[in-house]
């Protein structure tokens, strides 16, 4: 901060800058904690809050010039802009503050943290680049040097603010750059080190950066950018926005500014925008031209030198990283994070390569050509093959020559041409591995070689063709197969020339311009983007190849003597050839395409356009070639289908056979690779519309690269002044994208070519989405459905697929099919090899059809009943129908052990197909396939029992994947005719039959078919005869309990809130009857549970009818009919079963049996899962910061139990509550099992919602007592006795929500009841002073005082509640949310009459109840403070809390509600503190009673802590108690017992804690500045105690008080702080003195440096002072020596006190600058060192001394050579004389 400037900043910025002073210690590399990750991201924030907010004052300043009018209509509007700007000053020191966090978070350990500073570093510099961009360099190359051997650790994040810095310096001040850019690029290239990958990327990504803005070894020549060829729509627009021509004047004329200026002037020496000023000057004379000269010499230079470490990476390359899988399955060389570590350092070398030969001028370029093609001359890496073919690729895709029109003079490409001649020289004689070397090197040079190629195509030709025909290398052949690839993609596709991605330079003839480097470049106007567009002789070219190798091998499929190996190698090419031309293959003839009428893609019009331009020949072979190919890849699928339908598989070491005699045997459809290369091939023919086909992922790319680049001051800039313009649409609707530096994009010209081409690939990747619905479109349009096509079949023979496969392109061969049809074919065929008995095949197929279903969406719909069918096994005739076998034949089918695998196999192909997000959402679209699943789900027990043993699990699994993404997308579907709804009932019917059927099943009867069994309505119904009929589980006997489960599942999920107002009654009858038949009969069983699930949603949906206002006006029929609900409660034996239900819904007891979980089915937990979410509706509760005692407590059960009792009516309810409650009697006394636990879990669930239920039928007081006196309290009286303590808390939380929300009056009869009895029973100190050592009543009193727990404990859920909500009005009354959160039945309006109640009569009904409290409860609890029993003493000091923090919040509200006057009731925390307070004063205890009243003091402020407010607890409760805790510490000096001992030492480790737990968790709020002088207060006063425990503890609390509060800390308190820990240095006790220097050492830390340097002063005076000196010999008689020795005694001892507290004041200075070394630091060490010796000090000094020095030297190790400067050479000899260990030979 700028020293005399405070006065002219905010407040609310001081407080900032106060606070990053503060935590600036925190951000040191070496202080890591949890502490260091939210600092980075606070860091992070606010340096890019400061950014914006200086880009939104620029902002501002551009509407004020520009747009006046604008801006006072804005400022009208918002006002608050007025206060926007902040002064210059102020952002001096933010920055001032700022930098140095960032710098050190820049080298934090922790990665986020570090990129957290790399990010605030850019949006720091780009507030102020040219003054903060300098220094940060520097700080940065520092890191780099060889020489700085301790901050090689640092280089990596250095080389990342290198790239971040780079050019927001280069556009402000390119000569600051420049001049440096020798040292950075001679340090940088170090940073390319084969052995650290991490620091390798990290530099070529800012070469990457580099050389995007500055070019290497000079200018280029590039023809005039013409504005004639910009397109302009008709309003006469381009298409961009430029928000302002002045917009960069804008944002850099706040930092030009006179006060900014001032205010750097006045930064001290060593700030970091200190050290630019004089840079600044002494730069201002370097000449730009002579800059820029060394500048590119260097680069020339520089480019060479890059090359050969680029070399060296490709000389240490090993294998590349590759998922391999070996014969198990399983990768065994890498995994997939190595795999895109790789993939990412290669896309980031091939990025950087080319934008570096881009950037090239001529001579350098052939320079380093003749670099490479030595390299590639004279080595051979196979193992670097990749990366070496993006050498190539960067060589030959980057030197083109243009005209004056941006078009290709010749076919010239230098890099190409002699890369060539190096690649295809003598390749029949030379090695296999160096073939495959240069043939990939080729690959790559030829992937962006453009029309060059063409003179070369003989020799592309003969490579291709010499890789191809070696089979028996696989390497070798696939490398032919990529050089092919790249290319087909070269010839004919679109795509930038590499060379317009070099920076801006100068026109033809100029020379360069340096003000233009760095600065964004322009889409219109400025940016030369050069496209390869395909000739017609690149058309052919492509076309020959793909007729030579592809086609050509698609005829000699056909071929009866091609074997299996011949089959792989052919498909192999097919798909490379189909990645490189895939784009090229139109579906309908170019001439029909380009007079196509419907809505038709971009990239469909460019491919006819370029076709067009070709031969005669090529043209008749690209017509139709597509569908064809399709249409050969559906007869080969075909005769695959026909092959397994009836298949036994066979071992997987078949398809690993090399000897082709033995291949010859196997049969392609048996074959694992043929079978996934025809995957392969329908795959790219279904989605594949070009070579590109990542588009999104190299847009997120792109996004990341664009960050590094982006002004964010400029950005705000340009955002906030575009925002205000459109508000006032001042600009076009249509000119959203900006363009350049005026519209507030920094983009190099690299960037914004990528982006193009990005757009030009993802319009290829959108073509495959548009094509297949226009044609879609098209064929409803033309009403083609009924075309005469072939579909799908699987009737294919070998013969006939060899003669269509002969004919190659014959378009005659075969049925006639449109490519629509086409495509649909092979998504069935896709379906068939999903059906594969391998399973590799099958996994493979099932993903494609997923990728297929994405640009298909629409075959889901039909085949949809075809897929469930074959699960169903109902499909016996529809055998081969959308490439599917018929299961139902298939059950009839056994292998050769008798098995039906080939059965297991397509059901488990058929289930994931069913799974795809895709089929779900089809199948969730309407009632009918919705019936479909339903049936299929819950008849799969016939299915599972025809499997093998070994197939069930797995197929299990694959059934419940459907079900669970049904489950998971599960939705209500409105009804809106007929048929969904008899459809819908239908279901309901069939789901109601199941369960019939089974319970016949159960009892003995043999049923009839399951449709019979259903009502007659639903097998008379004209939809159902429609339906398929659900096969008879008479195959499988009973149903599975798995499945019955789903059914019930199914049946809660299917019923809504209209359903129970449905015309039929019948169907809500037979619903009612089965889930009460369930729970009655399935005890102890998840069907149980589910059920009860079940019957929720029925209670909750007749409650939600039933509580509709207009529900009174409705038909009689339309409400619901509760009738047999009523009827099933009324009997006691359903009641018990219900009661039954809730004790196994509850989980299972792990602490029983070993703890282990339930064993579920696949399926049944998620199911489980469901039954809670359907028991009753969500609730709030319990709405308070006190949070549910039990974890067994389940308020599901409770809400359901109340919900079914407001729904029976009053009268039902009072015959149900009384069942209810002695079963709940019963289940509270259960004998010991492990379901003890969860029955009486269950009492209390049952209690409570009968106790919330019947308190809402009360309508009266009289009637509220009658229920609580007869009802209510009875039950707890006899459970409470009952049951054991751990029970206690579900009873805890069951009492609260019983009365959770009422008004005080309507529970008041349970608070007379629970205080009376703890009044009755709690121990008594009066009455019982002889129980204390009575040991023969010890088993008695035991149980007694557990009961005295129960009611301790109880008591206090009822004084929870009696807290007061905070809205207005909502005393004595029912809040407004409460109905809406219950959803309660008919509404009982429970609010008294206006006369009866207003404001103060609802406050006299609270004002009663704690009236009532105060007088018979506290009393009681007071005197029983000293109780013998630990548990008692904890429930009331938590009793004694609630009463204060509830009253307490009882007077806020009285307060609220404008009661002025005095409270009706008297607050109970004033006598409860004020008793407390006496305890350790008082006379009416014995030893171990005072400390068994001090225990329960603590517990209370245990209490105050942890459950109160800082506002009030701390303020009233804790301050006064807090004497009573330091005093507590001291133990007694007299001789007592060891029983007492023992007593004493737990009541002081007691205090420990609570003391720590003050001084660390009590935050006190801003603003109470008294409360914190009270407490330093009470601390003054414990300083001076006698006891040095208290003393200690003094030390330690104001150590962490002050830590917590030291933002909030005034002067005055930080000295009186200050003067407290001083004055406990010189204590006689170590651990007093040591614990003073901890506590000072930070307060010390958090002072201003000037300050502090003054306070060390004063101190090394004293310290100085306080050494011993050697006495003189003199003689005195003995008298004298007695005297002077008493003398000498008193002032040694007065001098040791000094010295003591003077030297253990620096000490504390010292440690308390760990990370920095201020000029006081060295003359306190110096100071320090004298007190070291022997002869000096006294060894408690001088352990300190030695400490101190050493605990810096290990502080200031990292940056030592830094901090050493700041020492003299006497004062680094007084360090050392310390630090160092003494030598023998010294």
């Amino acid at each position: 901060m700028p020293e005399g400037s405070c006065d002219n900043i905010s407040e609310g910025s001081l407080e900032i800058l106060r606070f990053l002073s503060f935590v600036k210690p925190y951000y040191n590399p070496s202080n890591i904690g949890t502490w260091t990750f939210p600092l980075g991201a606070f860091l992070h924030y606010l340096s890019y809050e400061l950014c914006h907010r200086v880009g939104n004052m620029a902002g501002l300043k551009i509407l004020k010039t520009d747009h006046p009018n604008i801006s006072y209509q804005l400022l009208q509007d918002e006002p608050y802009l007025k206060c926007i700007d902040l002064p210059g000053n102020e952002i001096v020191a933010f920055l001032d503050s700022l930098l140095p966090l960032s710098q050190q978070a820049l080298y934090s350990k922790n990665g986020n943290v570090s990129h957290a500073g790399e990010t605030s570093l850019l949006y720091l510099t780009q507030i102020d680049p040219a003054r903060a961009s300098p220094p940060l360099i520097d700080f940065s190359l520092r890191a780099l040097d060889i020489s700085s051997v301790n901050l090689s650790h640092q280089a990596p994040a250095a080389l990342s603010a290198l790239s971040r810095l780079l050019q927001p310096g280069l556009r402000r001040n390119p000569s600051m750059i420049l001049s440096r850019l020798p040292e950075i690029l001679r340090l940088t290239l170090a940073g390319i080190d084969s052995n650290d990958q991490s620091k390798t990327l990290r530099t070529l990504i800012f070469y990457r950066n580099l050389v995007m803005w500055v070019p290497v070894g000079g200018s280029a020549n590039l023809p005039e950018a013409c504005s004639s060829n910009i397109a302009l729509d008709s309003g006469g627009a381009d298409g961009t926005m430029h928000v302002s021509e002045n917009l960069n004047e804008a944002r850099y004329a706040i930092t030009d500014s006179l006060i900014y200026k001032r205010a750097l002037e006045s930064l001290p020496e060593n700030a970091v925008l200190y050290q630019d000023a004089i840079i600044t000057n002494d730069g201002q004379d370097i000449d730009a031209d002579t800059s820029m000269r060394e500048a590119m010499l260097t680069m020339s230079d520089w480019s060479l030198a890059f090359l050969d470490r680029v070399y060296e990476i490709l000389r240490a390359a090993g294998e590349q990283e590759k998922v391999g899988k070996g014969h198990s399955g399983v990768a065994s060389r890498h995994t997939s994070v190595d795999v895109a570590q790789a993939k990412n350092f290669s896309r980031i070398m091939k990025e950087t390569l080319c934008y570096f030969f881009s950037s090239m001028d001529d001579d350098t370029f052939f320079s380093a050509l003749r670099s490479v093609t030595k390299f590639l001359e004279e080595e051979t890496l196979p193992h670097a093959a990749k990366d070496a073919s993006l050498l190539c690729q960067a060589v030959s895709s980057t030197r083109f020559d243009f005209n004056s029109d941006g078009d290709c003079v010749n076919d010239t490409n230098p890099g190409f041409d002699a890369l060539m001649s190096v690649l295809t020289e003598d390749l029949e004689h030379r090695s296999n591995k160096s073939a495959i070397y240069r043939l990939r090197c080729l690959a790559g040079a030829v992937r962006f070689a453009g029309r060059a190629a063409i003179k070369h195509r003989e020799k592309i030709v003969s490579a291709i063709d010499y890789a191809l025909s070696k089979p028996d290398d696989k390497h070798l052949f696939k490398t032919g197969c990529k050089l092919l690839r790249h290319s087909l993609s070269s010839q004919c596709e679109i795509y930038p020339i590499s060379q317009c991605s070099h920076p801006m330079r100068s026109i033809a003839g100029k020379s360069l311009r340096i003000e233009g480097m760095g600065k964004s470049a322009q889409l219109h106007g400025h940016a030369f983007i050069h496209w390869h567009v395909p000739s017609s002789d690149q058309i052919d070219f492509t076309v020959q190849l793909l007729n030579k190798f592809s086609l050509q091998r698609l005829k000699e499929m056909g071929n009866p003597s091609c074997s299996i190996l011949q089959w792989r190698r052919c498909l192999r090419v097919i798909r490379y050839s189909l990645r490189g031309c895939s784009g090229l293959l139109l579906d309908d003839d170019p001439e029909v395409t380009m007079l196509e009428e419907t809505e038709i893609s971009t990239h469909e019009k460019a491919t006819a356009s370029l076709i067009l331009q070709a031969s005669t020949e090529t043209k008749s072979i690209l017509n139709g070639l597509r569908r064809t190919l399709c249409r050969r890849m559906v007869d080969i699928m075909s005769l695959i289908a026909n092959d397994t339908s009836d298949y036994e598989p066979k071992s997987d070491e078949m398809d690993q056979r090399t000897d082709e005699n033995k291949a010859r045997k196997i049969t392609i459809s048996s074959d694992t690779k043929i079978c996934k290369e025809v995957l392969e091939v329908t795959s790219l023919l279904l989605t594949r519309r070009g070579s590109f086909h990542r588009a999104q992922t190299a847009k997120s790319v792109w996004r990341g690269q664009k960050e590094i680049l982006t002004d964010f001051v400029l950005a705000s800039a340009s955002d906030y002044a575009s925002a205000a313009l459109f508000r006032q649409k001042s600009l076009g609707a249509d000119s959203y994208y900006r363009d350049g530096e005026n519209g507030g994009k920094t983009m190099s010209n690299a960037l914004l070519v990528n982006r193009v081409n990005i757009m030009l690939h993802t319009q290829n990747r959108n073509a495959s989405f548009q094509i297949p619905r226009r044609l879609r479109k098209r064929r409803e349009v033309a009403d083609e459905m009924a075309s005469t096509g072939a579909s799908f079949s699987a009737d294919m023979d070998m013969k006939t697929l060899q003669l269509r496969l002969t004919c190659g392109t014959d378009k005659s061969i075969g049925p006639e099919q449109t490519s629509l049809e086409a495509y649909e074919c092979l998504v069935d065929g896709l379906v068939s090899m999903a059906c594969h008995p391998n399973i590799n095949v099958r996994g493979t197929a099932s993903g494609v059809v997923e990728y297929a279903f994405s640009r298909f969406p629409w075959v889901c719909k039909p085949r949809t009943p075809r897929l469930l069918a074959a699960v169903s096994l109902r499909d016996i005739d529809q055998s081969g129908a959308c490439g599917i076998p018929s299961c139902s034949k298939l059950t009839g089918q056994l292998n050769s052990q008798g098995k039906r695998d080939r059965l297991a196999e397509v059901v488990k192909g058929v289930a994931k197909i069913i799974a795809t997000p895709k089929m779900t959402k089809e199948i969730l679209s309407c009632e009918s396939n919705r019936f479909e699943i339903i049936q299929t789900l819950c008849g799969t027990q016939r299915l599972v029992s025809l499997l093998p043993d070994e197939e069930v699990q797995k197929v299990v699994y694959y059934l419940n994947c459907i079900f669970l993404n049904f489950r998971s997308k599960f939705f209500s579907l409105p009804r809106v005719t007929e048929k969904d709804q008899a459809l819908h009932e239908s279901c309901l019917n069939f789901l109601l039959g199941i369960l019939k059927v089974e319970d016949t099943h159960q009892n003995g009867i043999n049923p009839e078919p399951t449709l019979e069994l259903i009502d007659n309505d639903l097998s008379n119904n004209s939809i159902m005869e429609n339906l398929p009929e659900t096969n008879v589980e008479s195959d499988a006997g009973a149903i599975h309990w798995r499945n019955r489960l789903f059914v019930a599942w199914f049946l809660t999920y299917c019923i809504d809130e209209s359903d129970l107002k449905i015309d039929d009654p019948e169907i809500m009858s037979r619903i009612w009857a089965t889930c009460f038949r369930i729970i009655e009969g399935e005890v102890g069983q998840p069907l149980q549970r589910v059920s009860l699930g079940l019957l929720g949603r029925l209670v909750s949906l007749a409650l939600v009818d039933l509580s509709d206002k207009n529900m009174a006006s409705e038909p009689k029929g339309k409400k619901p009919d509760l009738s047999i609900l009523c009827d099933a409660f009324a009997r006691e034996k359903f009641c018990r079963a219900f009661g039954t239900a809730l004790v196994f819904d509850h989980r299972e007891d792990t602490s029983v049996g070993g703890g282990h979980s339930a064993q579920w089915s696949l399926g049944v937990e998620e199911v489980l899962r469901d039954v809670l979410y359907n028991l009753a509706p969500r609730t709030l509760f319990p709405f308070q910061r006190i949070s549910q005692k039990s974890h067994t407590f389940k308020l599901q059960h409770a809400q359901i139990v109340q919900a079914i009792l407001l729904a029976i009516g009053h009268e039902n309810a009072k015959v149900t509550s009384t069942y209810l409650l002695n079963q709940a009697q019963e289940l509270v006394a259960s004998p010991p099992s492990e379901d003890q636990r969860n029955q009486q879990c269950t009492a209390a669930e049952i209690f409570s919602g009968v106790c919330r239920a019947l308190i809402q039928y009360s309508k009266n007081t009289d009637e509220q007592r009658e229920i609580w006196d007869s009802v209510l309290i009875p039950f707890l009286e006899e459970a409470v006795l009952k049951m054991p303590t751990y029970i206690m808390a579900a009873f805890f939380d069951a009492c609260r929500y019983g009365i959770h929300h009422f008004p005080p009056n309507h529970f008041f009869p349970l608070l007379q009841w629970s205080v009376n009895k703890v009044k009755t029973t709690v121990w008594q100190h009066e009455t019982n002073d002889s129980v204390e050592d009575n040991n023969n009543a010890g088993s008695a009193m035991a149980d007694r005082f557990a009961l005295q727990s129960k009611w301790l404990f109880f008591v206090q859920a009822v004084l929870i509640e009696l807290d007061s909500e905070d809205d207005l009005g909502a005393v004595c009354q029912l809040p407004w949310y409460t109905n809406a959160l219950l959803r309660d039945a008919p509404q009982i309006d429970c609010k008294p009459a206006r006369n009866e109640c207003n404001i103060s009569s609802e406050e006299v009904e609270l004002g009663k109840s704690w009236n009532f409290v105060n007088e018979n409860l506290i009393p009681c609890l007071l005197n029983a403070l000293d109780h013998p029993y630990d548990k008692c003493r904890d429930h009331i000091a938590s009793c004694l809390f609630r009463m204060c923090y509830c009253h307490r919040k009882f007077i806020d509200l009285s307060k609220a509600l404008g009661n002025g006057k005095q409270s009706v009731s008297q607050d109970p925390g004033v006598e409860i503190i004020l008793q407390l307070m006496g305890v350790s004063n008082s006379n009416r205890y014995s030893f171990k009673e005072k400390h068994q009243a001090l225990s329960t003091a603590q517990k209370f402020l245990s209490c105050c802590v942890h459950w109160g407010d800082a506002k009030h607890e701390f303020s009233e409760y804790i301050i006064p108690l807090l004497p009573l805790a330091f005093k507590s510490l001291q133990t007694t000096d007299e001789e007592v017992s060891s029983d007492h001992r023992g007593i004493e030492a737990e009541t002081v480790k007691g205090y420990r804690f609570t003391i720590a737990d003050i001084s660390s968790s009590c935050v006190v709020p801003i603003g109470a500045s008294q409360d914190m002088s009270r407490v330093l207060t009470i601390l003054k006063e414990m300083s001076l105690h006698r006891h040095w425990q208290i003393r200690q503890a003094t030390a330690h609390f104001l150590q962490c008080f002050q830590g917590c509060h030291k933002y909030l800390f005034s002067q005055e308190l930080d000295d009186e702080a200050m003067d407290i820990a001083i004055s406990l240095l010189a204590d006689d006790r170590r651990e007093v003195s040591n614990a003073a220097t901890s506590a000072l050492t930070g307060i010390l830390a958090a002072l201003p440096l000037d300050v502090v340097s003054d306070l060390v002063s004063k101190y090394i005076l004293i310290a100085n002072k306080t050494l011993k000196k050697k006495k003189k010999k003199m003689e005195t008689s003995q008298e004298q020596r007695v005297g002077e020795s008493d003398a000498e005694l008193a002032k040694a001892k007065a001098r040791a006190k000094r010295q003591q507290k003077s030297v253990y004041f620096l000490c504390a200075a010292v440690l308390g600058r760990p990370y920095d070394t201020p000029k006081f630091i060295p003359e306190a060490l110096t100071a320090l060192s004298k007190h070291s010796f022997e002869q000096r000090a006294s060894l408690s000094v001088r352990e300190v001394v030695k400490m101190c020095c050493r605990e810096f030297k290990r502080t200031h190790t990292d940056n030592w050579e830094a901090h050493k400067k700041q020492f003299t050479r006497e004062q680094m000899e007084a360090l050392e004389d310390v630090v160092s260990t003494p030598h023998y030979y010294a």
